[in-house]
């Protein structure tokens, strides 16, 4: 297309398009947004292309002039919209160019405007990013998904400026390209790059990763995008993107045949986009509110999780109540979070991978990752070629969903550390050669791990056979013995039962949208609903204290209490907090204590770190208050080994608070 033709549609286009000439013609212009919306043009363009004969003759039937020129100034409007729709399919780099041109000339008015705002075009075809191909390069496209990684701001030469060493003559040169012969004195000159006079534009570079079905991802594209457009995004934000597909080349030899290429994207506009939603009809909707009449709904729905799989009964029923989570608050500023966590402890071959792994059917947006290390989960800070780029981990990415990990006890310890602020506050951070970045990670964890010694014992406390911390241990909300006790007679049954039941795809649709309904309510604790479960909470601590037995339930186990009744009332759609919730809330969480030994309190603590703590109560009731330095000093000197690890237990359990840079006897309540 030549650049008359070209000039042609667009100054056609801008004429009839009242909005854009409004808005060029005020104050301000710099501050809005110039969209053009492709899908809009060609929408209108069809509407009245079907049916602006029958509105013509209509009017002329009725003598109606003005309704006359109102058909064909519409019909001529979208017309030249259409054109302009082929002309960005045709040659879309050329067409913005001229419109931004357009654009600018527009505002040249408008003398305090310090930066001439750009069009940014959406909704051009989309096209998945593992079938983009050579038909696409130079033409725009729109792609959708999940930001991976994301670059340091690189500067780009829009316009150089080099200056002729021969006579002195400034060349003025789009991009970065150094121009080899003066426009000056023609000769084929020495130049020097005039940066100060040059114009640079601030960008990034992204990798953008294709999400389907909420659980696997597939290929990514490298993208270029302004850092104006990037800078309200992080990692592991859903986005689409519209922009022209370029190549580039991967490596840096100098044989420039043998280089290969690998497609790129440069971004005109970025957007927001919202997770994959599960279309729920009507239909659907009258299944939902049916089933939620169920007496035992918590129980039906878990017999649709992972039905290949004979018992586990309790913990699929967690997994389910995880799916939906509870009621995420904040109080006095503090983030009380709705995340549930759960870890699955048990002999391999006891079908914990397979539990996790089938979570993706239930969840619309659930990653299942083995052995990743704590960079896999958080975010990893490379740097390659004086460029640095921040990864996400399966934590970010699984941001709203649920993080499925297997292995976990491989992890490192210092790996293990940087998934903790995940589990409390719902963000990640990470910290390398001068560089800091925080990302979301509102991620709820479902995780697994082998015994230390290959099969598990029940005779012996969870510490001793597993190589996992308690400042790991004690963010899980439930944590499940995964033993294989099941009977020739019920696996017998469970088989007859798996031959008789049919739709089992159904149903784990059905499962999936129950699930993506009910975790958008909000259900409320009442002070009725609080006073019961304070009442059930101390009935059981005094019933037990006064037998001399261990404690089987602590301050600790509150806050789940609350986020297991919340979620189960979501699975009823509920609006409210009532008695069955509570009961099947302490019914989980007895279980789990009851696989414990009732002993929460020594839950993973070795001995030994129990004795450190003890001592360290003994010298906080002699001092009241002591500071770091000399509690280093006097733990050295009664011999405490494990300081780190008792105190850690120690405020978790509130029997201690850190005040200013020291510790002080008292805790405030667990949240």
């Amino acid at each position: 297309m030549i650049d008359d033709e070209l000039n042609d549609i667009i100054a056609e286009w801008w004429n009839w398009n009242l909005k854009l000439r409004i808005m060029t013609d005020i104050d301000g212009a710099d501050e809005k947004d110039f969209i053009i919306d492709l899908r809009l043009l060609e929408e209108e363009y069809e509407n009245i292309n079907r049916s602006w004969k029958d509105l013509y003759e209509f009017y002329k039937k009725e003598k109606n002039e003005e309704g006359i020129i109102d058909v064909f100034d519409k019909k001529n409007r979208a017309e030249a919209g259409y054109r302009l729709i082929n002309a960005f399919y045709d040659c879309p780099e050329k067409t913005l160019e001229k419109l931004n041109e357009k654009l600018k000339s527009e505002l040249e008015w408008d003398t305090e405007i310090k930066k001439f705002p750009k069009f940014q075009v959406i909704n051009a075809p989309e096209i998945e990013i593992s079938k983009i191909n050579k038909n696409h390069i130079r033409k725009m496209i729109q792609i959708k998904g999940i930001i991976k990684s994301m670059s340091q701001p690189l500067l780009n030469i829009i316009e150089g400026v080099w200056e002729c060493n021969s006579c002195g003559h400034k060349n003025y040169v789009q991009g970065s390209i150094k121009p080899k012969y003066c426009e000056g004195c023609g000769k084929k000159a020495n130049f020097l790059f005039l940066e100060e006079e040059s114009k640079f534009e601030t960008y990034r570079e992204i990798k953008v990763q294709e999400m389907q079905d909420g659980s696997k991802f597939y290929d990514s594209i490298l993208i270029e995008i302004p850092e104006e457009y990037i800078s309200t995004f992080s990692l592991g934000n859903k986005v689409k993107i519209n922009g022209i597909i370029k190549t580039k080349s991967t490596m840096d030899n100098k044989n420039k045949e043998k280089k290969a290429k690998e497609f790129y994207m440069e971004a005109i506009s970025i957007f927001n986009e919202e997770d994959n939603k599960i279309e729920i009809t009507n239909e659907d909707l009258e299944k939902i509110f049916e089933f939620s009449k169920k007496k035992n709904v918590l129980d039906e729905l878990a017999q649709l999780y992972a039905p290949s799989i004979v018992g586990h009964e309790d913990i699929k029923k967690a997994i389910i109540l995880q799916a939906v989570g509870g009621v995420e608050k904040y109080i006095n500023g503090t983030r009380i979070r709705g995340n549930i966590h759960i870890l699955l402890i048990g002999d391999p071959g006891t079908a914990k991978s397979q539990l996790l792994m089938w979570n993706k059917n239930a969840v619309q947006k659930s990653m299942y990752v083995a052995d990743a290390s704590g960079a896999g989960l958080t975010v990893a800070i490379t740097r390659s070629n004086d460029q640095t780029t921040w990864e996400a981990g399966v934590l970010v990415l699984a941001n709203n969903g649920v993080a499925c990990i297997d292995e976990l006890e491989k992890m490192r310890d210092e790996d293990r550390q940087l998934i903790h602020p995940a589990m409390e506050q719902g963000i990640v951070s990470k910290a390398k050669g001068g560089f800091f970045i925080t990302a979301q990670a509102n991620t709820s964890i479902l995780a697994s791990a082998n015994p230390k010694f290959g099969r598990f014992d029940p005779s012996k406390i969870l510490s001793e056979q597993i190589t996992l911390p308690p400042t790991i241990l004690n963010r899980f909300d439930l944590i499940f013995f995964v033993i294989d006790k099941i009977d020739e007679f019920e696996k017998e049954r469970f088989l007859a039962k798996s031959i008789l039941k049919t739709s089992n795809k159904e149903d784990t649709e059905f499962l999936k949208k129950y699930i993506e309904y009910a975790k958008n309510l909000k259900p409320k604790l009442t002070d009725l609903v609080i006073n019961e479960i304070a009442e059930k909470y101390a009935k059981i601590r005094v019933t037990v204290n006064a037998q001399d037995k261990k404690i089987p339930i602590n301050a600790r186990n509150l806050q789940t209490i609350v986020r297991l009744a919340e979620a189960h009332a979501k699975l009823r759609l509920d609006e409210q907090i009532n008695t069955t919730d509570i009961d099947v809330a302490f019914s989980l969480i007895s279980e789990f204590l009851q696989s414990i030994g009732n002993d929460v309190d020594g839950l993973s603590i070795p001995s030994q770190v129990r004795k450190d703590a003890e001592s360290i109560l003994s010298i906080l009731q002699e001092f009241g208050y002591i500071d770091y330095q000399k509690l280093n000093q006097i733990a050295e000197e009664k011999g405490i080994k494990n300081l780190q690890e008792a105190i850690e237990i120690l405020l978790k359990n509130k029997d201690i608070r850190e005040v200013g840079n020291g510790i002080s006897l008292g805790g405030l309540p667990y949240a």
